[in-house]
């Protein structure tokens, strides 16, 4: 990584212009090319596939897209005259519409054959008008259906109301994404990100990184999907995965960039330094979700197929964009990335302007004093959200889940409520393989048996009594409110019959009712015969889709957790902290989905979102675990690099404590707020009208959420602290150099030290002052290293060591202090009743940064230090 890093820096211009090159090139290919997604509606292998497949014999090119144009007189009776001189008007000129095969009058002998049910209600407000497409259900053309659907809610009005329904009517309304809710997200994102990194140089590199991955990776999946197999959600599931892992790293690399610049850094050399740790883990982060993508098309997911290879390919660009871009476009921002202010302050004094800590350092000694109490509290809170996913349903939604404000809800209602809920969704039965009657078509007796390939001319009917008899069989299972014949193939001996069941389509009704046909009804009617029988339909097709991705789901999340715990454990090396954050990650993501389970499945908030609760589509649980993970691992890494920094370990008798508090409070509050742009942008996909968006946005919304502030803010550190390797310390034989003597401080003397030691004024050890004109070890640093959680001293004129003598001076803080017991001394060149200008760290005491001026102030972390009470008063 620190030679890619370096070479990137050294030809920093080569590698923009050759990512402004390939991005180029890779749009203008990709928009000559064009997209070739492939949505596919079934799972190979099952019940409901094959019943789509044996259609294709009973319809040669599979069935029409038969959409319903569904009316309401809104004042008085639909047998009106005026009213059924609307309704023929407008079916006489949908039926002019191109790319429509016919549309069927409700008044007509011909009106109940498409539908099984009559047209006109019986209480003679309602009707429904069958348009028969030239495209197939399972592909439509969606430009047909949207001029069908403009030309008949033209003829709404104060008296009659029309809505639309159907499988191209649905694909365009679910499809249907609101600019307003995600212009309102990017620009809160914006703002976030503004207050985070400030300077507008900075917050050019964020936005030109984030940029350059999305599109990168929008041309690369469109190129791809002329290779493989490719989901139409895939496009936004890796834009969504690159700019949120690419956003991510730059956010907290140039925030690592701008801590070493105001540290004296040079630019160039910040760069590399904020590279070499978060940048790497970052990079990881990214190729562990490719390894996890790969594995997941091995697993031959149908459900994830269409998407992991997006996913891959998001997070291949990403990783390669950390790695290459994010460093050249540092180089050449340089001092830019700081505000005036800071640059003024640094071309006059070496230094930037110090950043107190504030909050964060308070709330990273306080998880460092208590990590046993907060993590018990944060496994409950996780283990509370997580207990609804016990009633976590797999299946599909229907129109009936929408809000009201889109036609296919409202359609929906006047089915459900003039006709039969189940016509909304009735179930498919493929009949195969039919026997042939003694008699031919003719109606003649045959005298030879009929040919291996009869002529199409006067092909051999199928025999009566096994069809009439599956009927029967259909027609009387509890549950069905009627089933008959839709169409019949003699040349193949196939079948098509509707089953209309009472219960709608998402109901767990309607999937018992498929279970028993499956189970009872279709194997009864047909013993003893070879007629082949399929059950599909929209019920079917997502209960067998759930069905397979329940069987997958264990691998998929295995593969994960493996991915994830292989990287965190080449990061800390040691298993049992490894197995402490798998564990808490996989509680976390139980708990998001708990939270969806909640909103969506019981439907508990669901009028507060306006939709209805339902059954969860299979595809978008595995786009909120595939998102959820991907952009969690890198995070995960980087906050677990900056608690376990090498650089930051205290020497021999010193407390490993205060490096981790040191790096919470570095980096956490970064991690957040890139954790709330993400969140920003989630909620602008929960804002939008169809329930699938609403579901994943929350889902994302809530599961980044947890992450961030509970997983991150608080479990991850504290499991840091319980695990940390506390042997191997010894004590320091004598006081070490430029230690703090505060009684109950860091690094202060043990009784057992202070009976050896010299006394003092109320027993404590007497102070060690230097002669005038000599310099001594407490005023150099150079004999002992200071212990942890205590400034590294400076001399007796003000001036600090230099920047190679001091552990990570970029973190530093300066802050006057007075010296009292329980907070960190600056006893380094202190002359006796003067108050002295010192160096105080972040949690740790890390580094120096010269004097610093203004009101007296304890250190915010010192309120949190644990309290010893064998340790006498503050002198």
């Amino acid at each position: 990584m620190g030679l890619i890093a370096g070479w990137c820096l050294r030809y920093r211009w080569i590698v923009v212009g050759a990512w402004l090159i390939v991005l180029v090139a890779g749009g203008v290919l990709a928009g000559h090319e064009g997209a070739r997604y492939h949505q596919t509606f079934g799972v190979a292998g099952t019940d409901s596939q094959l019943a789509t497949d044996a259609l294709a014999n009973v319809v040669p090119g599979g069935l029409p897209d038969a959409e319903m144009i569904v009316v309401r007189a809104r004042e008085g009776d639909i047998n009106a005259p005026a009213v059924r001189q609307r309704i023929a008007a407008m079916t006489a000129r949908v039926a002019r519409l191109p790319g429509v095969a016919t549309a069927i009058d409700p008044y007509g002998p011909a009106g109940g054959l498409l539908l099984g049910v009559e047209p006109v209600a019986r209480d003679g407000r309602a009707a429904i008008v069958g348009v028969v497409m030239k495209g197939a259900a399972t592909t439509p053309d969606l430009a047909a259906v949207r001029r069908l659907i403009a030309t008949a809610r033209a003829y709404d009005g104060p008296d009659l109301q029309v809505e639309m329904s159907g499988p191209g009517t649905t694909i365009i309304v679910q499809g249907n994404i609101s600019t307003t809710p995600i212009a309102l997200a990017v620009v809160a994102a914006t703002i976030i990100l503004c207050l985070v990194v400030r300077a507008p140089g900075g917050v050019a590199v964020c936005a030109l990184v984030a940029g350059a991955t999305a599109a990168g990776v929008q041309a690369g999946v469109t190129l791809l999907s002329h290779r493989v197999e490719v989901s139409p959600l895939a496009p936004l599931l890796a834009v969504m995965i690159a700019v949120g892992t690419s956003l991510g790293a730059a956010v907290v690399v140039v925030h690592r960039c701008q801590a070493g610049m105001r540290a004296g850094r040079r630019p160039l050399d910040a760069v590399a330094a904020s590279m070499a740790q978060p940048g790497r883990a970052l990079v990881w982060g990214g190729l562990g979700l490719a390894v996890v993508m790969l594995g997941t098309s091995a697993l031959h997911a149908s459900v994830l197929a269409g998407l992991a290879p997006a996913a891959f390919v998001a997070a291949a660009v990403a990783s390669l964009a950390i790695a290459t871009l994010l460093p050249a476009t540092l180089a050449v921002a340089g001092r830019g990335l700081l505000v005036w202010t800071e640059r003024t302050q640094l071309r006059a004094t070496g230094r930037g302007l110090p950043v107190r800590p504030g909050l964060r350092s308070a709330w990273a000694g306080l998880v460092g004093r208590f990590p046993g109490m907060l993590a018990a509290a944060a496994v409950l809170l996780l283990a509370a959200l997580a207990l609804p996913i016990i009633g976590l349903r797999l299946g599909g939604g229907d129109g009936g889940v929408d809000p009201t404000s889109v036609t296919t809800r409202r359609a929906y209602d006047i089915i459900s409520d003039d006709y039969i809920a189940g016509l909304n969704g009735p179930v498919l039965v493929a009949v195969s393989n039919l026997p042939v009657s003694n008699l031919p078509a003719s109606g003649l007796p045959a005298a030879n048996p009929p040919a291996a390939n009869p002529p199409a001319a006067n092909p051999p009917a199928a025999d009566p009594a096994v069809l009439a008899t599956l009927l029967d069989r259909l027609g009387t299972t509890p549950g069905v409110v009627r089933a008959f014949q839709v169409l019949q193939n003699p040349a193949t001996r196939s079948a098509l019959i509707e089953v209309l069941p009472q219960a709608e389509p998402r109901s767990a009704q309607a999937s018992d009712l498929v279970r028993r046909l499956r189970t009872r009804a279709v194997p009864a009617a047909v013993a003893g015969t070879t007629v082949r029988v399929h059950i599909g339909g929209q019920t079917a097709l997502f209960d067998d889709m759930a069905t397979r991705f329940t069987r997958v789901l264990p691998a998929f999340a295995a593969l994960e957790l493996v991915v994830l715990g292989v990287t965190v454990l080449a990061s800390v090396r040691r298993v049992g902290p490894t197995a402490a954050i798998v564990g808490a990650s996989a509680l976390t993501t139980a708990a998001s989905l708990g939270a969806i389970t909640f909103v969506f499945c019981d439907g508990r908030l669901a009028g507060l979102l306006g939709v209805r609760g339902g059954p969860i589509e299979p595809f978008v649980l595995g786009l909120i675990l595939i998102l959820s993970f991907g952009l969690a691992i890198g995070m995960h890494l980087t906050l677990l690099r900056r608690l376990r920094d090498p650089q930051e370990q205290p020497p021999d008798g010193g407390d490993p404590a205060t490096a981790i508090r040191s790096g919470h409070a570095d980096v956490g509050h970064v991690v957040v707020a890139t954790s709330l742009i993400l969140i920003a942008v989630f909620a602008g996909l929960a804002c939008q009208q169809v329930r699938t968006m609403k579901l994943l946005g929350l889902g994302l919304a809530v599961g980044v959420a947890l992450d961030a502030l509970v997983l991150r803010v608080l479990l991850l550190p504290a499991l840091v602290h319980l695990t940390r390797d506390t042997t191997g310390r010894r004590p320091v034989a004598g006081p070490a150099a430029g230690r703090s003597t505060a009684p109950g401080s860091e690094g202060a003397p043990q009784p057992a030290d202070r009976a050896a030691a010299p006394s003092g004024t109320h027993g404590m050890p007497a102070p060690r002052t230097a002669r005038p004109g000599t310099a001594s070890a407490d005023s150099t640093g150079t004999d002992a290293p200071p212990g942890p959680g205590v400034p590294v001293g400076v001399a007796a004129g003000g001036g600090s060591g230099s920047p190679a003598e001091s552990a990570r001076a970029e973190d530093t803080v300066p802050t006057r202090l007075r010296t009292r017991g329980r907070a960190p001394r600056a006893a380094v060149g202190a002359v006796a009743g003067r108050e002295v200008d010192a160096a105080a760290r972040l949690p740790g005491g890390r580094g120096v940064a010269g004097p610093a001026t203004g009101p007296t102030a304890t250190a915010p972390w010192s309120w949190f230090e644990p309290h010893r009470p064998a340790n006498p008063g503050p002198d």
